[in-house]
């Protein structure tokens, strides 16, 4: 059972300082030295998310690898999403035991992502039958010959059982599981926020720090304007970024490369690094490097209907708790020969709308 609070209020004093700063910088840095989390984040299994993309093949398009370098891996993501866990387990007055549990959840959470993330799930389903979810399991449990020593070094201090429910969204909300099920959760949080930051190479129009304590700290119905932009924001992510133009060339291509076009991938290269991947897979990495807009379109995917998952993002107004955010999916058809990159320009309009 995992304690929910402790009361020993000199100890916690002692153990959750808040970083002078108050940047998320500074919790990172603070996550950083506590030794559990340095025993996870000096792991193997961590250390190969240093070369596993964040947004997949999106991350090698000509378009987009031009833009400052923004760290853009999973283990750079993991890490700031560790230090929201961190943030906000202070600001709720959290165990020592609860709180070194959310860290590593937030830590593990990508733990299982193959090379190129994202963008080879589908493919990997349907050959493999199983996703990033479910690998990540595996490297928790200590089933792949990598992960063994990390799922020792767990056992040893943490509830495996608990961090795993807590990275599938199965955990109680009194016991910090919300952190990870809430419609607007740290996982997304960070990742959407990074996603605006170095595709527009323009300052982000939230702080992360500042969206964490509205979904999970502050009891106001003023912490409504941040959700209510940050779900705005989220839609802008998904629909004109991840899933349109140049996101959706590099994600389908990803997937019918490996398919019907190159090499199909081996079930033991899942647990690999990306490096491995482009070393092997040299012409599909040197295909999605010479895209820079549509009309760079790789052969395989030309006058073909590319289906993939519309997201809606809504707001019920007159809900005054997080029940007020809303998303669907609708599975579409596009061509991709008739579309035009207008990435800046929609930037640009969303920027203005901001204020």
């Amino acid at each position: 059972m995992i304690s929910v609070t402790d009361n020993k209020k000199d100890r916690e004093a002692e153990l959750f300082q808040v970083p002078s700063a108050g940047t998320l910088s500074g919790w990172v840095k603070q996550v950083a030295q506590e030794p559990q989390a340095r025993h996870i984040i000096e792991s193997k299994p961590f250390q190969r998310l240093k070369n596993i993309s964040f947004l997949g093949a999106l991350d090698h398009v000509a378009s987009t690898h031009r833009l400052a370098k923004t760290p853009r891996t999973r283990a750079h993501h993991s890490l700031y999403v560790a230090a929201l866990a961190r943030f906000v387990a202070h600001h709720r007055g959290y165990s020592d035991e609860l709180g070194r549990h959310l860290v590593a959840a937030g830590l593990l959470h990508d733990i299982g992502h193959p090379p190129l993330s994202h963008s080879v799930e589908p493919y990997l389903k349907q050959k493999f039958g199983y996703g990033h979810h479910e690998m990540g399991e595996m490297v928790l449990r200590g089933k792949y010959h990598s992960s063994r020593k990390l799922s020792q070094l767990l056992g040893q201090s943490l509830d495996i059982n608990f961090i795993n429910e807590l990275i599938s969204g199965k955990a109680k909300e009194e016991d910090g599981g919300d952190l990870f099920s809430s419609p607007i959760n740290i996982d997304t949080i960070e990742g959407i926020i990074r996603s605006y930051r170095y595709l527009t190479e323009a300052p982000s129009v939230l702080d992360p720090l500042k969206v964490a304590y509205a979904s999970f700290v502050d009891s106001n119905e003023a912490r409504f304007k941040t959700l209510d932009a940050f779900w705005r924001l989220k839609g802008f992510i998904y629909n004109n970024v991840i899933t349109r133009d140049i996101g959706l060339i590099a994600d389908q291509y990803s997937q019918v490369y490996f398919a019907d076009v190159g090499t199909p991938l081996d079930e033991m290269e899942l647990f690999e690094n990306e490096r491995h991947w482009q070393h092997k897979h040299q012409q599909f990495f040197s295909q999605l490097s010479s895209i820079r807009s549509v009309v760079d379109t790789p052969d395989a995917l030309q006058n073909q209907k590319l289906q993939y998952k519309q997201r809606s993002y809504t707001i019920e107004q007159e809900r005054m708790s997080l029940q007020r955010y809303k998303s669907d999916k609708v599975t579409v058809q596009v061509s991709i020969t008739t579309k035009r990159y207008m990435h800046q320009k929609q930037l640009s309009v969303f920027q203005d709308n901001q204020g």
